[in-house]
């Protein structure tokens, strides 16, 4: 195989219409424990399973990075390997990955595989390897592809709502006590991911119509304007197509896409949440 682009489950694709026998994807699952239930995160049909488990739960949960190895089994049959991993700022995963391309490249010097840390989860990162599978299928060569793909992450960014913290705060990701302001009186989390890949708390809104108003005005301020959005929402698509109507209203000309949460970012996103991966002009 020429080429593979590699995600964890951080990101929210499964699938890529434009895979061929020369351009191969594969999703390499993140782990979540729930009290003493393991669920591999390699199905987004079990979203649904996996957070009505969370929320009736009693014993604690936790997710886990791949190991190396997984990465390096899907690092091995293809000759250029672009691999996008959660924010190392929030997970091992990137780290992961980066000790299994020593291991392959000790085995096949040959090989050229770049680990891309996105600094994001989600929405985003879906953006990314829509762009990755555009330049690969056009031909770009191996350092090209990575230089534009780096220029085009600075061209575009992640904001998102959220009706319930719980495991971001039990996981050390987010305040205490910001996160016991969250779900009282109908307030929403809106936040955004930073420069360095971890969570900025940037609004907390009361009621869905102001929360939702409040997610088109971040996008406008940082710079969208008619581009494509990804709308990935967990067990809330009735309130996905809300804001694509926002965003639609005010922006005719953009594309939004609507998919569902992967299980990892369903586990931090809880239910009701939504991610938003957009481009900036």
């Amino acid at each position: 195989m020429k080429w593979k682009i590699v995600t964890d489950s951080g990101a929210n694709s499964r699938l890529n219409p434009q895979i061929t026998q020369e351009v191969g994807f594969e999703v390499v699952p993140l782990l979540v424990n729930i009290g003493t239930e393991l669920f591999i995160d390699n199905d987004i049909e079990k979203v649904s399973e996996l957070i009505e488990k969370m929320e009736n739960s009693k014993l604690g949960s936790s997710s886990a990075c791949p190991a190396p190895d997984t990465y390096a089994k899907a690092f091995a049959d293809a000759d250029n390997v672009i691999c996008f991993t959660l924010s190392s700022g929030l997970s091992g995963s990137y780290n992961s990955a980066l000790l299994a391309k020593e291991t392959v490249l000790e085995q096949d010097p040959t090989k050229n595989i770049f680990i891309f840390d996105s600094l994001s989860a989600g929405a985003e990162v879906d953006l990314l390897i829509n762009k990755a599978v555009e330049l690969v299928t056009s031909d770009v060569e191996f350092d090209n592809v990575v230089e534009l793909l780096k220029a085009y992450h600075n061209k575009i960014g992640l904001v998102f709502m959220l009706e319930s913290v719980d495991n971001l705060v039990k996981n050390g990701r987010l305040n205490k006590l910001v996160g016991s302001m969250i779900g009282l009186l109908g307030i929403r989390l809106i936040g955004e991911r930073n420069a360095v890949g971890q969570i900025d708390v940037i609004h907390k809104s009361k009621g869905l119509k102001r929360a939702l108003k409040t997610l088109v005005e971040e996008l406008t301020r940082n710079g969208f304007d008619n581009g494509k959005v990804i709308v990935s929402h967990c067990l809330n698509e009735t309130v996905a197509q809300e804001f694509k109507t926002l965003v639609l209203a005010q922006y005719p000309q953009a594309t939004v896409e609507i998919n569902q949460t992967s299980g990892l970012c369903s586990y931090y996103a809880q239910r009701g949440g939504l991610m938003i991966g957009y481009q900036k002009a």
